[in-house]
Protein backbone atom coordinates (compact mmCIF):
# COMPACT_ATOMS: atom_id res chain seq x y z
CA UNK A 1 0.00 0.00 0.00
CA UNK A 2 1.18 3.30 -0.89
CA UNK A 3 -0.88 6.24 0.75
CA UNK A 4 -1.14 3.65 3.67
CA UNK A 5 3.16 4.15 4.22
CA UNK A 6 4.06 7.40 2.71
CA UNK A 7 6.75 7.67 4.31
CA UNK A 8 8.46 4.61 3.99
CA UNK A 9 7.53 5.28 0.09
CA UNK A 10 9.06 8.55 -0.06
CA UNK A 11 12.10 6.56 1.86
CA UNK A 12 12.58 4.23 -0.86
CA UNK A 13 12.09 6.67 -3.53
CA UNK A 14 14.47 8.77 -2.82
CA UNK A 15 16.88 6.16 -2.48
CA UNK A 16 15.95 5.25 -6.14
CA UNK A 17 16.64 9.15 -7.30
CA UNK A 18 13.12 9.51 -7.92
CA UNK A 19 11.69 12.93 -8.33
CA UNK A 20 10.01 14.22 -5.60
CA UNK A 21 7.35 16.03 -7.24
CA UNK A 22 6.53 12.33 -9.13
CA UNK A 23 6.47 10.30 -5.65
CA UNK A 24 3.73 12.73 -4.20
CA UNK A 25 1.64 12.61 -7.24
CA UNK A 26 2.10 8.82 -6.64
CA UNK A 27 0.74 9.06 -3.27
CA UNK A 28 -1.81 11.51 -3.72
CA UNK A 29 -3.57 9.19 -6.90
CA UNK A 30 -3.51 5.64 -4.54
CA UNK A 31 -5.15 7.69 -1.79
CA UNK A 32 -8.39 6.82 -2.84
CA UNK A 33 -8.95 3.17 -3.78
CA UNK A 34 -6.70 2.61 -0.64
CA UNK A 35 -9.52 4.85 1.09
CA UNK A 36 -11.67 1.37 -0.25
CA UNK A 37 -9.27 -0.88 1.02
CA UNK A 38 -8.15 -1.50 -2.94
CA UNK A 39 -4.84 -1.48 -4.04
CA UNK A 40 -3.61 1.43 -5.47
CA UNK A 41 -2.82 1.26 -9.37
CA UNK A 42 -0.20 3.98 -10.63
CA UNK A 43 -0.18 2.55 -14.25
CA UNK A 44 -0.87 -0.69 -16.44
CA UNK A 45 3.11 -1.10 -15.82
CA UNK A 46 2.21 -1.24 -11.99
CA UNK A 47 -0.81 -3.46 -12.60
CA UNK A 48 1.59 -5.66 -14.39
CA UNK A 49 3.92 -5.67 -11.29
CA UNK A 50 1.10 -6.10 -8.59
CA UNK A 51 -0.86 -8.77 -10.51
CA UNK A 52 2.49 -10.61 -11.74
CA UNK A 53 1.34 -9.95 -15.43
CA UNK A 54 3.80 -9.49 -18.07
CA UNK A 55 3.18 -5.29 -19.40
CA UNK A 56 3.90 -6.23 -23.00
CA UNK A 57 1.08 -8.69 -22.76
CA UNK A 58 -1.35 -6.18 -21.41
CA UNK A 59 -0.07 -3.40 -23.75
CA UNK A 60 -1.94 -6.00 -26.30
CA UNK A 61 -4.70 -6.44 -24.43
CA UNK A 62 -5.82 -2.85 -23.33
CA UNK A 63 -5.07 -1.97 -27.26
CA UNK A 64 -7.09 -4.22 -28.88
CA UNK A 65 -4.26 -5.66 -30.77
CA UNK A 66 -5.21 -9.43 -29.50
CA UNK A 67 -7.78 -11.29 -28.81
CA UNK A 68 -7.12 -13.68 -26.40
CA UNK A 69 -10.51 -15.42 -26.32
CA UNK A 70 -11.75 -18.93 -27.07
CA UNK A 71 -15.12 -19.08 -28.56
CA UNK A 72 -17.90 -21.91 -28.78
CA UNK A 73 -20.98 -22.46 -27.90
CA UNK A 74 -23.21 -24.33 -25.41
CA UNK A 75 -26.79 -25.38 -25.46
CA UNK A 76 -29.09 -23.99 -23.37
CA UNK A 77 -31.73 -25.54 -21.40
CA UNK A 78 -34.83 -23.74 -23.23
CA UNK A 79 -32.87 -23.95 -26.47
CA UNK A 80 -30.98 -22.38 -28.59
CA UNK A 81 -27.04 -22.01 -28.09
CA UNK A 82 -25.22 -19.34 -25.61
CA UNK A 83 -21.95 -18.11 -26.83
CA UNK A 84 -19.31 -18.21 -24.28
CA UNK A 85 -16.04 -16.00 -24.79
CA UNK A 86 -12.81 -18.02 -22.30
CA UNK A 87 -10.05 -15.89 -21.72
CA UNK A 88 -6.49 -17.78 -22.43
CA UNK A 89 -5.18 -18.54 -19.23
CA UNK A 90 -2.80 -15.82 -18.36
CA UNK A 91 -5.51 -12.94 -19.01
CA UNK A 92 -7.90 -15.03 -16.60
CA UNK A 93 -5.36 -14.91 -14.13
CA UNK A 94 -5.18 -11.20 -14.61
CA UNK A 95 -9.00 -11.19 -14.19
CA UNK A 96 -8.85 -13.27 -11.58
CA UNK A 97 -6.79 -11.20 -9.24
CA UNK A 98 -8.89 -8.03 -10.95
CA UNK A 99 -12.00 -10.04 -8.95
CA UNK A 100 -9.83 -10.94 -5.88
CA UNK A 101 -8.36 -7.54 -5.47
CA UNK A 102 -10.58 -5.07 -6.17
CA UNK A 103 -14.51 -6.63 -7.41
CA UNK A 104 -14.92 -8.72 -4.34
CA UNK A 105 -14.58 -5.34 -1.59
CA UNK A 106 -17.45 -3.92 -3.98
CA UNK A 107 -20.90 -4.56 -2.44
CA UNK A 108 -23.93 -4.93 -5.31
CA UNK A 109 -27.57 -3.60 -4.38
CA UNK A 110 -29.77 -5.27 -2.01
CA UNK A 111 -32.00 -6.36 -5.02
CA UNK A 112 -28.94 -8.68 -6.64
CA UNK A 113 -29.05 -12.46 -5.70
CA UNK A 114 -26.63 -13.81 -7.92
CA UNK A 115 -22.51 -13.75 -7.90
CA UNK A 116 -22.34 -12.03 -4.44
CA UNK A 117 -21.19 -13.51 -1.24
CA UNK A 118 -23.73 -15.45 0.45
CA UNK A 119 -26.60 -14.75 -2.26
CA UNK A 120 -28.25 -17.94 -4.05
CA UNK A 121 -31.01 -18.90 -5.82
CA UNK A 122 -33.28 -20.01 -2.64
CA UNK A 123 -32.95 -16.76 -0.59
CA UNK A 124 -33.73 -14.78 -3.81
CA UNK A 125 -37.18 -17.03 -4.58
CA UNK A 126 -37.94 -16.89 -0.69
CA UNK A 127 -39.15 -12.90 -1.29
CA UNK A 128 -41.37 -14.32 -3.71
CA UNK A 129 -43.26 -16.91 -1.77
CA UNK A 130 -46.95 -16.56 -1.33
CA UNK A 131 -47.32 -14.34 -4.49
CA UNK A 132 -50.28 -13.66 -5.89
CA UNK A 133 -48.84 -12.07 -8.67
CA UNK A 134 -45.71 -12.78 -10.81
CA UNK A 135 -43.96 -11.06 -13.94
CA UNK A 136 -40.64 -12.41 -14.93
CA UNK A 137 -38.71 -10.70 -17.37
CA UNK A 138 -35.37 -12.04 -18.90
CA UNK A 139 -32.64 -9.51 -20.06
CA UNK A 140 -31.31 -10.65 -23.68
CA UNK A 141 -27.66 -11.23 -24.22
CA UNK A 142 -27.25 -9.29 -20.78
CA UNK A 143 -23.60 -9.72 -20.40
CA UNK A 144 -22.70 -8.98 -23.83
CA UNK A 145 -25.03 -6.02 -23.55
CA UNK A 146 -22.81 -4.35 -20.98
CA UNK A 147 -20.65 -1.98 -22.44
CA UNK A 148 -16.84 -1.09 -21.46
CA UNK A 149 -17.84 2.21 -20.72
CA UNK A 150 -20.33 1.41 -18.29
CA UNK A 151 -16.91 -0.97 -16.49
CA UNK A 152 -14.98 1.87 -16.50
CA UNK A 153 -17.19 3.88 -14.74
CA UNK A 154 -17.12 0.85 -11.66
CA UNK A 155 -13.44 1.67 -11.62
CA UNK A 156 -13.62 4.86 -11.68
CA UNK A 157 -15.77 4.82 -8.60
CA UNK A 158 -13.40 2.91 -7.42
CA UNK A 159 -11.43 5.84 -6.86
CA UNK A 160 -8.97 5.08 -9.79
CA UNK A 161 -7.35 7.82 -12.17
CA UNK A 162 -9.52 7.59 -15.55
CA UNK A 163 -6.34 5.86 -17.74
CA UNK A 164 -6.47 2.97 -15.31
CA UNK A 165 -9.70 2.53 -14.93
CA UNK A 166 -9.63 2.71 -18.69
CA UNK A 167 -7.08 -0.06 -19.23
CA UNK A 168 -8.81 -2.22 -15.90
CA UNK A 169 -12.19 -1.45 -18.27
CA UNK A 170 -10.12 -2.97 -21.47
CA UNK A 171 -8.66 -6.18 -19.48
CA UNK A 172 -12.25 -7.22 -18.75
CA UNK A 173 -14.38 -6.63 -21.77
CA UNK A 174 -13.62 -7.89 -25.38
CA UNK A 175 -14.50 -6.44 -29.15
CA UNK A 176 -16.87 -8.66 -30.39
CA UNK A 177 -15.83 -9.87 -34.30
CA UNK A 178 -19.77 -11.55 -34.83
CA UNK A 179 -22.67 -9.86 -36.08
CA UNK A 180 -22.56 -7.86 -33.00
CA UNK A 181 -19.53 -5.82 -34.23
CA UNK A 182 -21.71 -4.20 -36.36
CA UNK A 183 -24.34 -2.82 -34.23
CA UNK A 184 -23.80 0.67 -33.73
CA UNK A 185 -23.95 0.46 -30.16
CA UNK A 186 -20.42 -0.74 -30.14
CA UNK A 187 -19.05 1.71 -32.66
CA UNK A 188 -17.06 4.74 -31.31
CA UNK A 189 -16.75 8.07 -33.14
CA UNK A 190 -12.97 8.50 -33.39
CA UNK A 191 -13.48 12.43 -34.50
CA UNK A 192 -14.62 13.35 -31.08
CA UNK A 193 -11.88 11.40 -29.56
CA UNK A 194 -8.74 14.08 -30.17
CA UNK A 195 -7.51 13.83 -27.29
CA UNK A 196 -5.82 10.56 -25.51
CA UNK A 197 -3.01 7.75 -26.46
CA UNK A 198 -3.24 6.90 -30.12
CA UNK A 199 -2.75 3.46 -29.39
CA UNK A 200 -6.07 2.68 -27.38
CA UNK A 201 -8.22 4.83 -30.46
CA UNK A 202 -10.70 1.97 -31.64
CA UNK A 203 -13.88 2.62 -33.12
CA UNK A 204 -15.41 -0.50 -31.76
CA UNK A 205 -16.68 -0.24 -28.00
CA UNK A 206 -16.15 -3.44 -25.85
CA UNK A 207 -18.44 -5.38 -23.84
CA UNK A 208 -18.34 -7.65 -20.98
CA UNK A 209 -17.59 -11.20 -22.63
CA UNK A 210 -19.37 -14.78 -20.70
CA UNK A 211 -16.74 -16.42 -20.17
CA UNK A 212 -14.56 -14.13 -17.99
CA UNK A 213 -13.76 -14.12 -14.27
CA UNK A 214 -14.77 -10.41 -13.81
CA UNK A 215 -17.96 -10.29 -15.93
CA UNK A 216 -20.53 -11.73 -13.30
CA UNK A 217 -19.41 -8.96 -10.66
CA UNK A 218 -18.71 -6.44 -13.01
CA UNK A 219 -22.52 -7.43 -14.17
CA UNK A 220 -23.73 -6.40 -10.71
CA UNK A 221 -21.88 -3.62 -9.90
CA UNK A 222 -22.70 -1.56 -13.60
CA UNK A 223 -25.93 -2.54 -12.24
CA UNK A 224 -26.31 -1.04 -9.14
CA UNK A 225 -28.36 2.28 -10.56
CA UNK A 226 -30.51 0.37 -12.67
CA UNK A 227 -31.46 -1.84 -9.82
CA UNK A 228 -31.96 1.58 -7.91
CA UNK A 229 -34.37 2.98 -10.72
CA UNK A 230 -36.10 -0.26 -11.04
CA UNK A 231 -36.57 -0.76 -7.33
CA UNK A 232 -38.41 2.93 -7.15
CA UNK A 233 -41.14 2.08 -10.14
CA UNK A 234 -41.72 -1.65 -8.58
CA UNK A 235 -42.39 0.61 -5.05
CA UNK A 236 -44.77 2.74 -7.08
CA UNK A 237 -46.39 -0.27 -8.29
CA UNK A 238 -46.21 -2.02 -4.82
CA UNK A 239 -44.11 -4.88 -6.59
CA UNK A 240 -41.60 -6.54 -4.45
CA UNK A 241 -38.37 -6.89 -7.27
CA UNK A 242 -35.75 -9.25 -7.41
CA UNK A 243 -32.79 -9.61 -10.12
CA UNK A 244 -30.13 -12.94 -10.61
CA UNK A 245 -28.19 -11.90 -12.71
CA UNK A 246 -30.22 -11.06 -16.28
CA UNK A 247 -33.74 -12.87 -14.56
CA UNK A 248 -36.12 -9.84 -13.21
CA UNK A 249 -38.69 -11.13 -11.13
CA UNK A 250 -41.60 -8.68 -9.59
CA UNK A 251 -44.29 -10.08 -7.42
CA UNK A 252 -47.43 -8.75 -4.99
CA UNK A 253 -49.57 -10.67 -2.10
CA UNK A 254 -52.15 -7.84 -2.97
CA UNK A 255 -54.67 -7.55 -5.68
CA UNK A 256 -53.21 -6.49 -9.26
CA UNK A 257 -54.73 -6.60 -12.62
CA UNK A 258 -53.13 -7.24 -16.37
CA UNK A 259 -54.01 -3.70 -17.33
CA UNK A 260 -51.04 -2.74 -14.46
CA UNK A 261 -49.05 -5.35 -15.14
CA UNK A 262 -48.97 -4.38 -18.75
CA UNK A 263 -47.88 -0.53 -17.85
CA UNK A 264 -45.11 -1.98 -15.36
CA UNK A 265 -43.30 -4.07 -17.90
CA UNK A 266 -44.07 -1.23 -20.37
CA UNK A 267 -41.97 1.18 -17.63
CA UNK A 268 -39.52 -1.27 -17.08
CA UNK A 269 -38.44 -1.90 -20.79
CA UNK A 270 -38.15 2.03 -21.18
CA UNK A 271 -35.25 1.65 -17.93
CA UNK A 272 -33.68 -1.25 -19.74
CA UNK A 273 -33.47 0.46 -22.64
CA UNK A 274 -31.57 3.86 -21.09
CA UNK A 275 -28.64 1.35 -19.80
CA UNK A 276 -28.15 -0.70 -23.20
CA UNK A 277 -30.65 -3.69 -22.45
CA UNK A 278 -33.22 -5.83 -24.24
CA UNK A 279 -36.07 -7.70 -22.55
CA UNK A 280 -36.26 -10.98 -24.53
CA UNK A 281 -39.80 -10.73 -24.90
CA UNK A 282 -40.68 -14.49 -25.27
CA UNK A 283 -39.19 -14.92 -21.90
CA UNK A 284 -41.56 -12.45 -20.28
CA UNK A 285 -44.32 -14.26 -18.49
CA UNK A 286 -47.11 -12.90 -16.70
CA UNK A 287 -49.02 -15.16 -13.90
CA UNK A 288 -51.90 -14.35 -11.96
CA UNK A 289 -54.00 -15.79 -9.34
CA UNK A 290 -54.67 -19.46 -9.98
CA UNK A 291 -51.82 -20.33 -11.87
CA UNK A 292 -47.96 -21.56 -10.90
CA UNK A 293 -45.96 -19.76 -9.96
CA UNK A 294 -42.07 -20.60 -10.21
CA UNK A 295 -39.41 -18.28 -9.71
CA UNK A 296 -35.54 -19.66 -10.50
CA UNK A 297 -36.63 -23.23 -10.74
CA UNK A 298 -38.89 -23.08 -6.90
CA UNK A 299 -42.55 -22.74 -6.85
CA UNK A 300 -43.59 -19.67 -4.54
CA UNK A 301 -47.48 -20.02 -4.35
CA UNK A 302 -47.41 -21.36 -0.74
CA UNK A 303 -46.08 -20.55 2.17
CA UNK A 304 -42.66 -22.96 1.78
CA UNK A 305 -40.59 -23.39 -0.93
CA UNK A 306 -41.09 -26.47 -3.53
CA UNK A 307 -39.58 -28.54 -5.91
CA UNK A 308 -41.49 -28.39 -8.82
CA UNK A 309 -43.03 -32.07 -10.50
CA UNK A 310 -40.54 -32.13 -13.27
CA UNK A 311 -37.80 -31.36 -10.62
CA UNK A 312 -38.93 -34.58 -8.67
CA UNK A 313 -39.46 -36.82 -11.33
CA UNK A 314 -36.01 -35.86 -13.14
CA UNK A 315 -34.23 -36.54 -10.00
CA UNK A 316 -36.18 -39.78 -9.22
CA UNK A 317 -36.06 -41.06 -12.40
CA UNK A 318 -32.34 -40.76 -12.46
CA UNK A 319 -31.64 -43.11 -9.21
CA UNK A 320 -34.41 -45.38 -10.32
CA UNK A 321 -32.68 -45.99 -13.78
CA UNK A 322 -29.61 -46.11 -11.86
CA UNK A 323 -30.34 -49.25 -9.62
CA UNK A 324 -32.33 -50.65 -12.43
CA UNK A 325 -30.17 -50.62 -15.52
CA UNK A 326 -27.03 -49.88 -14.15
CA UNK A 327 -24.45 -47.02 -14.09
CA UNK A 328 -23.49 -47.37 -17.84
CA UNK A 329 -26.47 -47.94 -19.23
CA UNK A 330 -28.59 -45.69 -17.67
CA UNK A 331 -26.17 -43.36 -18.97
CA UNK A 332 -25.69 -44.13 -22.45
CA UNK A 333 -29.77 -43.69 -22.26
CA UNK A 334 -29.35 -40.19 -21.30
CA UNK A 335 -26.66 -39.33 -23.56
CA UNK A 336 -23.85 -38.76 -20.33
CA UNK A 337 -20.59 -38.84 -22.17
CA UNK A 338 -18.66 -39.71 -19.06
CA UNK A 339 -20.02 -41.92 -15.98
CA UNK A 340 -18.53 -39.94 -13.01
CA UNK A 341 -20.18 -36.51 -15.11
CA UNK A 342 -23.42 -38.01 -15.05
CA UNK A 343 -22.49 -39.33 -11.47
CA UNK A 344 -21.68 -35.68 -10.04
CA UNK A 345 -24.55 -34.19 -12.34
CA UNK A 346 -27.29 -36.13 -10.14
CA UNK A 347 -25.10 -35.54 -6.71
CA UNK A 348 -25.59 -32.27 -8.05
CA UNK A 349 -29.03 -32.42 -8.26
CA UNK A 350 -29.82 -34.30 -4.87
CA UNK A 351 -27.58 -31.71 -3.22
CA UNK A 352 -29.87 -29.13 -4.41
CA UNK A 353 -33.08 -30.75 -3.88
CA UNK A 354 -31.92 -31.52 0.01
CA UNK A 355 -31.33 -27.33 0.72
CA UNK A 356 -35.33 -27.23 -0.39
CA UNK A 357 -37.17 -30.40 0.79
CA UNK A 358 -34.68 -32.73 2.75
CA UNK A 359 -37.63 -35.22 3.04
CA UNK A 360 -38.02 -36.12 -0.40
CA UNK A 361 -33.86 -36.12 -1.45
CA UNK A 362 -32.72 -37.67 2.07
CA UNK A 363 -34.09 -40.86 1.16
CA UNK A 364 -32.87 -40.61 -2.71
CA UNK A 365 -29.82 -39.91 -1.29
CA UNK A 366 -29.70 -42.64 0.27
CA UNK A 367 -30.42 -45.26 -2.44
CA UNK A 368 -27.74 -43.74 -4.79
CA UNK A 369 -25.07 -44.60 -2.24
CA UNK A 370 -26.49 -48.11 -1.95
CA UNK A 371 -27.43 -48.53 -6.03
CA UNK A 372 -22.94 -47.34 -6.43
CA UNK A 373 -21.81 -49.62 -3.90
CA UNK A 374 -23.82 -52.56 -5.34
CA UNK A 375 -22.22 -51.63 -8.38
CA UNK A 376 -18.58 -51.66 -7.00
CA UNK A 377 -18.74 -47.88 -7.65
CA UNK A 378 -15.25 -46.59 -6.09
CA UNK A 379 -15.74 -45.33 -2.42
CA UNK A 380 -13.91 -42.20 -3.23
CA UNK A 381 -16.52 -41.33 -5.43
CA UNK A 382 -19.49 -41.91 -3.47
CA UNK A 383 -18.37 -39.91 -0.80
CA UNK A 384 -17.27 -36.90 -2.91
Amino acid sequence: MIAASPHLYRQQAAQLGISPQIVEYAIAQSAAPEKQKLPGILTLRHLAHLSGADYTYLRKITTRRHDAYRLFNVQKRSGGHRLIAAPEPHLAAIQRWIVDKILLERSASSSSFAYSRGSSPLRCAKLHLGAKWLIKIDIHDFFESISERRAYFVFRDCGYQPLVAFELARICTRVSSGDSANDERWHVNLKRQSNGLLDYRNEKMGHLPQGAPTSPLLSNLVSITLDEMIVKLATKYKLSYTRYSDDLTFSTGDSFTHVAAQDFLREVERILLTFGHAVHRKKTKISPPGARKIVLGLLVDGDHLKLPLNVRKRISDHVRGIEKFGISKHAASRHFISLWGMIRHIKGLLTYARSVDAKFAGPLEIRLTKALEQQSWPQKVISA
